[in-house]
């Protein structure tokens, strides 16, 4: 079959579909000019990952994280939705979607409008950017109200007002995902009749076993990607190409 075929027929499954979860990794944001961070040239040939985001060495010198961090926020902001992000929430629109499983950070479902159409969740498995605590008093902070708190030009990591580290939700390597998030995502899999996988490697534990959960209770798998991934076997559709170009023309069958 062509690609067209898989897009006609991707459609066909998602209109039949009432319990669509969307799972997405960096290849959605790729395409909004947010590199893989772990291809060449991404952050981790410049900021090596077991220094720069280890959460034990967090915990002792919280500064080259921070250091990182600004530099990513610096990136992220000016950073917009694409068409597949604001595909995704025209399913939502619809009132076919009840789950967001997303890898990235970035918070581009949130600014495409995800999220605000029937209390769909988007489960941040890997944490936000703009979303922080403070490690000793659990005080919640968002991205602005950093800025404040870094008014000195020679001051990179920002404190909580009781003198607290302050860190964003981001998960480090070390660092256990929130295991409100973690069993959420997984008991949307297992309640969903359509798995649509967007733009990752499936190459990460524990992310990467979303479409097991989803497989085994009977749902339909449909992997969009630009590159083949291990685990192909197990999708009933596999779309390789630009997700930005083939989600929106899925989308325009449904309409």
């Amino acid at each position: 079959m062509t690609l067209q075929d898989d897009i006609m027929k991707t459609a066909e499954i998602i209109g039949k579909s009432n319990r669509v979860v969307i799972f997405t990794g960096a290849g959605i944001s790729t395409e909004s000019e947010i590199p893989d961070f772990r291809s060449p040239g991404g952050l981790w040939s410049k900021y090596d990952p077991d220094v720069y985001a280890n959460y034990f060495l967090f915990l002792k010198n919280p500064s080259p994280f921070w250091t990182m961090h600004h530099e990513v926020v610096d990136m992220l902001l000016i950073a917009k939705p694409n068409p597949a992000h604001y595909s995704i929430f025209e399913l939502e629109k619809m009132g076919k979607l009840k789950a967001i499983i997303t890898q990235n950070v970035d918070m581009l479902h949130q600014r495409a409008g995800s999220g605000t159409v029937n209390d769909v969740p988007i489960y941040e498995l890997h944490g936000a950017f703009g979303e922080l605590y403070c490690l000793k008093c659990n005080k919640k902070y968002n991205h602005d109200e950093i800025k404040d708190l870094l008014t000195e030009k020679e001051k990179i990591v920002p404190y909580c007002e009781c003198g607290g580290v302050i860190k964003p939700t981001t998960i480090l390597f070390g660092e256990q995902l929130p295991s409100k998030i973690l069993s959420g995502a997984i008991n949307a899999c297992n309640n969903c009749d359509c798995f649509l996988m967007i733009g990752s490697s499936l190459l990460v534990t524990p992310a990467n076993q979303m479409p097991y959960f989803a497989k085994k209770k009977g749902a339909k798998i449909i992997f969009i990607n630009k590159e083949d991934t291990f685990m192909n076997n197990i999708a009933d559709f596999f779309l390789k190409g630009k997700v930005g170009e083939i989600l929106p023309k899925i989308i325009s069958y449904l309409k």
